[in-house]
């Protein structure tokens, strides 16, 4: 198919899991912009063409105001009532893993590893700080800047639906200021400060939450170098959370 783009994956069951994602996602009609699933295959999923770019720094306060404006509206949709520590099934079917899920494990096996040079928490730390989260829910996507295209009048689009879970508001903010200084080198305080006034605005659209603190976002932060540190050794992050954090 021309003029498409085309995202495999490395099993039937990968792609069912991501198309139902992304129908889920679509069937709240949020502020999220999706691109257009043209076809579903046996490994694959055929999408419309969006051009754009990957998200800049530049970005960062547009992207946390357009996030906030998505986990808000799902948070008002659907998710309030949905418990971080349990798996959530939607309406229509879609189950959404629990937060802590495969999380707790993950942590110990890379901190073992030795896989988060610099980590500002112990495994018993982190795992205490994921599995007592709590409060108001959103999802968690990977909000990383690869997973957003920037179209030329400026839309964020939100790309790859692999993988959905629960996760406090304010997680998946966490998730994109890490790899956008991660990919993009040190990003300045104030900056992220202003992104994440934007993002609690934005959630308060929707909702009326207390906003996520600069202590909570970056105690997520943490978590997100515990879990995201070990790929940069393939050259897909340049710089390392614990040498660049604010």
């Amino acid at each position: 198919m021309s003029g498409l783009y085309v995202k495999r994956y490395a099993s039937a069951a990968a792609a069912k899991h991501a198309a139902a994602n992304y129908a889920w996602l679509t069937r709240l009609q949020g502020p999220a912009h999706l691109p257009e699933l043209r076809a579903i295959g046996e490994q694959a999923l055929w999408f419309e063409h969006i051009a754009g770019r990957h998200a800049l720094p530049t970005d960062l306060v547009t992207l946390a105001a357009h996030l906030g404006d998505m986990h808000g509206s799902v948070h008002q949709a659907e998710l309030r009532t949905a418990e971080l520590r349990k798996p959530y099934r939607a309406a229509d079917g879609q189950v959404l893993p629990a937060f802590p899920g495969s999380r707790l494990a993950a942590i110990e096996r890379e901190l073992s590893a030795g896989n988060a040079p610099g980590a500002m928490l112990t495994a018993r730390q982190a795992q205490r700080l994921i599995s007592d989260a709590d409060g108001p829910t959103a999802f968690y996507k990977d909000a990383n800047p690869r997973n957003f295209l920037i179209t030329p009048d400026g839309t964020p689009v939100t790309i790859d639906f692999d993988h959905l879970t629960l996760a406090p508001i304010g997680y998946d903010l966490a998730k994109l200021i890490v790899t956008m200084a991660m990919t993009h080198g040190p990003q300045p305080a104030s900056g992220i400060a202003q992104a994440l006034d934007a993002y609690n605005s934005a959630v308060r659209q929707h909702t009326a939450t207390m906003p996520v603190t600069w202590d909570e976002l970056m105690n997520w932060a943490e978590i997100h170098h515990i879990l995201t540190a070990r790929y940069a050794s393939d050259g897909r992050y340049p710089h390392l959370w614990n040498e660049i954090r604010p």
